[in-house]
């Protein structure tokens, strides 16, 4: 989050859809209203400066990009954001927009572990992606973007292929479970959120991440030897040769 997406330009850009006491409620955080407002307006910001999709109405009509010089106009907004030449709030004023904070479902929250050297509390959400939006990368904090089958990202993952961090299959694997978009969304509105603090450990000559859940999740300390085989409830990853292997359920 900025500063900026607690300005009162950006806040009243959000109200006509989600108000404060609202998102309060949505997080179920102990954060002041305008606090967690502001958390919206950081998701829907970086969701337009990172990938290029941008969930508003424009003079009370959604906003969509099919017209190629309201796509163009809309990414010259975006590379003018990315550069620092054109402040959020002025943004949404001058294009007369309201930001659909309504779209959004708070999905997880996952805090950095402990010993990392930089530390995030970072906060997921989830939203149907509009028809006529194409994610597009930034080129500076994302560097490229494909479409992927939750599933098929997650097989490839397993065969070494590709590299997700353990926020990542995690989420996927929730979304494989669920199903479709529908279950997605609809899980996402009525679950409660609760802050999820991986702890890395070692598991017999591997690498391993705990999550909250498992069998050795409350008596461990981060950065522990723990044996390789082990038996109860688990809720954990160990890194392998060709990746993240995950290991979830009663052994």
């Amino acid at each position: 989050m900025e500063a900026a997406d607690r300005s009162p330009e950006v806040l009243s850009a959000l109200t006509p859809h989600v108000s404060p006491a609202t998102a309060h409620a949505m997080l179920g955080e102990d954060l002041a209203p305008e606090n967690a407002l502001a958390f919206f307006a950081a998701t829907l910001r970086e969701l337009f400066e990172e990938a290029g999709i941008l969930l508003a109405d424009q003079d009370g009509r959604r906003l969509g990009f099919a017209d190629p010089a309201t796509r163009d106009r809309f990414a010259l907004h975006r590379r003018a954001l990315l550069d620092g030449d054109l402040d959020f709030g002025a943004f949404l004023t001058r294009e007369r927009l309201t930001l659909r904070a309504d779209d959004l479902r708070y999905f997880s929250r996952w805090i950095t572990p402990v010993h990392a050297p930089r530390r995030y509390d970072a906060r997921f959400f989830v939203a149907p992606v509009p028809a006529d939006q194409i994610p597009l990368h930034d080129e500076r904090e994302t560097t490229s973007a494909e479409w992927w089958d939750p599933a098929e990202a997650l097989a490839s993952a397993t065969a070494g292929s590709l590299v997700l961090t353990p926020p990542t299959a995690r989420t996927l694997e929730e979304i494989v479970e669920l199903g479709t978009m529908e279950r997605v969304l609809t899980s996402a509105a009525a679950r409660r959120v609760t802050p999820i603090l991986p702890k890395v450990v070692q598991i017999g000559d591997r690498m391993g991440v705990l999550y909250p859940g498992d069998v050795d999740y409350d008596a461990t300390e981060p950065g522990q030897a723990l044996p390789a085989e082990r038996t109860g409830t688990l809720n954990r990853v160990v890194m392998d040769d060709a990746g993240w292997r995950r290991f979830r359920g009663l052994r």
